[in-house]
């Protein structure tokens, strides 16, 4: 055997038939070993990498490929797979029958022209066997083996049917309700879309990102043109399947993945953030398992990594390994044991779900500030909305009501539509939250300054108060943007209700005065204190 280095994409084109065959001989389902995948990302993203992909050749055939990069550092070559960060699952491309054979030769070849060098492989499942026959190798070798592992969940999808498999699932954190609400404002459908619209995808994708700490780069202007490209083939084993969730035929979710002999992997997944509330992402997902199963694919992959609702959704779970070892010379075997360390700690933290969101959230959002401090006033604005409600914050309101006992019918609102809060620019998402929550807006000029009647609860959000509501009663929050006399005529012959209920800041006179002279009396008064992140509400009712 030889091996033969390939330092080129234009090299490693010659070998784009035998690198397929091999993979169609095994049946292979991982899309990131795809020669279309590889070519393209070092065509793409690899160009400045050092590259180096040793194909093996026997009686003048190619009968295995290891795609790695290479880096010269001060304890001799570190080599890892190629596309580490991109690619989630990574491989050897040989045939099974030939494995033992390929790893005792490369790796047996590569350490003695090398001499000093550690390897450093990321994504390799444990349902394949490459992983044991390397264990196996350097057992043999007496090398030492250090690995860390991540959860990789899936759904078999392999004789189930669409309805077995919802009905202990279609409650998760209220799924329906929130698809319920959703389809309210309008039309809902999963669409597979064409490549076309790969840029609105980006677009929402950098929406949803904007404030937080992205580690995939997935929109980043230098990963665009790769993974635009990829969407647009439509020949080979692997292709990109574009799910998109619309709403009146706008694009609230997406879900960018790959399809590759069966197998469905969720590479991307991504939702409008003003329609957090509605759990878009989540409804996205329950459509897409129902057309896999529908197009015939035998196992959805949800990759790697622990987040919650990989683990709700799943019916089985695999593991991606990333192995580690080297030679025995004393550099090579010190930079090993800092790698293993830094793994295990890695992948102790990404049990902790709490953690992750704390790096993708709050560090992301500062960040986000830190770039863009010039356009805020930045210490003010993290001392006013951050710090100080932390350290030290009261407010303090009161609950007032009024006994309808004749109706004033002379006055009109617009109502705020479904159709007029898609198309808002400044404030979709906090609107869009009201209606989820039950409210029903209505406006006499200008819809920025409607009132919102809710028939179900009191709601103070900035203090998490709910109260529920009688039969009969109703609860109007934002009555200072319109003429209260009015509003009060409006509802009345609106809702027909028995009480109407306010709420008002306890120190806003003016307004105070406005709710007495309409005969409303207090009936609650609420203290609400913040120390040191700690909160507390307190009620007192006025008898």
């Amino acid at each position: 055997m030889e091996l033969i280095r390939i330092t080129t994409y234009n090299d490693l084109g010659r070998y784009e038939k035998e690198w397929s065959a091999i993979l169609e001989e095994n049946d292979n389902t991982n899309p990131f070993i795809e020669y279309e995948f590889v070519y393209n990302w070092w065509r793409f993203l690899g160009k400045d990498e050092k590259v180096e992909i040793y194909a093996v050749k026997e009686n003048d055939r190619m009968i295995a490929f290891c795609p790695f990069q290479s880096e010269k550092t001060w304890y001799g070559y570190i080599l890892h797979f190629l596309a580490l960060g991109d690619a989630n699952y990574m491989d050897l491309i040989v045939r099974k029958k030939d494995m033992d054979r390929i790893i005792m030769f490369v790796f047996d070849t590569l350490i003695k022209e090398k001499k000093r060098v550690v390897f450093y492989l990321h994504g390799l499942l444990e349902s394949v066997e490459t992983h044991s026959k390397l264990s196996n190798y350097l057992k043999a070798r007496n090398m030492k083996e250090r690995y860390s592992r991540i959860v990789t969940p899936y759904i078999d999808l392999k004789n189930i049917t669409y309805e077995d498999y919802m009905k202990p699932r279609h409650k998760l954190h209220g799924l329906d309700r929130r698809e319920k609400r959703l389809r309210l404002l309008g039309d809902v459908q999963l669409q597979i879309s064409p490549a076309s619209e790969i840029n609105q995808v980006f677009k929402l994708h950098q929406k949803r990102w904007k404030k937080k700490n992205d580690t995939s780069g997935f929109s980043s202007e230098r990963k665009q043109a790769f993974f635009k490209y990829l969407a647009e083939q439509s020949n080979g084993k692997l292709r990109v399947r574009l799910s998109t969730l619309k709403l009146r035929n706008e694009m609230i979710a997406f879900t960018y993945g790959f399809a590759c002999r069966g197998r469905y992997l969720g590479y991307v997944l991504g939702h409008d953030s003003d329609f957090d509330v509605y759990g878009p992402g989540r409804v996205l997902v329950k459509e897409k398992i129902k057309r896999n199963i529908d197009d015939g694919f035998q196992k959805l992959d949800m990759s790697i990594g622990y987040e919650p609702y990989k683990l709700e959704w799943n019916t089985d779970s695999d593991y991606t390994r990333k192995t580690i070892f080297s030679t025995n010379t004393f550099r090579a075997s010190i930079y090993r044991y800092f790698l293993w360390l830094k793994e295990k700690l890695i992948s102790r933290v990404r049990k902790y779900y709490s953690i992750v969101i704390f790096r993708r959230n709050t560090i992301g959002k500062l960040k986000y500030y830190l770039r863009n401090k010039d356009k805020f006033h930045f210490w003010k604005d993290i001392w006013k909305n951050r710090l100080q409600p932390f350290l030290y914050e009261r407010k303090h309101y009161l609950i007032a009501k009024l006994t309808v006992s004749e109706m004033k019918l002379n006055s009109h609102f617009e109502q705020i539509t479904p159709e007029m809060v898609l198309s808002m620019k400044g404030e979709r998402k906090e609107t869009l939250q009201k209606i989820y929550n039950g409210y029903k807006g209505y406006y006499a000029t200008d819809e920025n300054k409607a009132f919102w009647v809710n028939e179900n609860v009191i709601r103070l959000d900035d203090i998490e108060v709910v109260e529920n509501l009688k039969k009969k009663t109703i609860y109007i929050r934002d009555w200072e943007n319109e003429n209260l006399k009015q509003i009060l005529s409006f509802v009345q012959g609106k809702y027909r209700p028995k009480y109407i209920f306010v709420h008002v800041n306890k120190h806003d006179k003016k307004n105070i005065q406005s709710l007495e002279s309409n005969d409303f009396e207090i009936t609650e008064r609420l203290s609400y204190s913040r120390v040191l992140g700690k909160k507390k509400v307190k009620k007192d009712v006025e008898i």
